[in-house]
């Protein structure tokens, strides 16, 4: 039984995954995902900073963790669930808009 592994990047190249698998079971794949964020967390502070919290029109977030994309998409979420996972203090850093969403 050989496993095989595929490494990949997206265009930004700030998402690496790696696509592994073995021979004796093609169908079963597990992709593993390391997303650098450095750069999107520092941009969400200055954009936040730079928001005026009286405009009508507030961006929300910004740059979501890929991992999290395709789990609500996979969960189906709602705006619910969008708020939740916003409104967690953990996951402030992707927020720009400084209320409760």
């Amino acid at each position: 039984m050989a496993e095989r592994k595929f490494v990949y990047t997206n265009p930004a190249g700030d998402a690496k995954r790696v696509m592994v698998w073995e021979d004796d079971a093609p169908e079963e794949v597990h992709v593993y995902t390391e997303q650098d964020m450095t750069q999107t967390i520092e941009m969400n502070k200055v954009m936040r900073e730079r928001q005026d919290p009286k405009s009508s029109h507030r961006l929300i977030a910004r740059g979501v963790p890929i991992t999290v994309a395709e789990k609500a998409i996979r969960e189906q979420w709602d705006q619910k669930d969008w708020a939740k996972w916003l409104n967690d203090p953990d996951n402030a850093a992707f927020r720009i808009y400084r209320g409760w969403v």
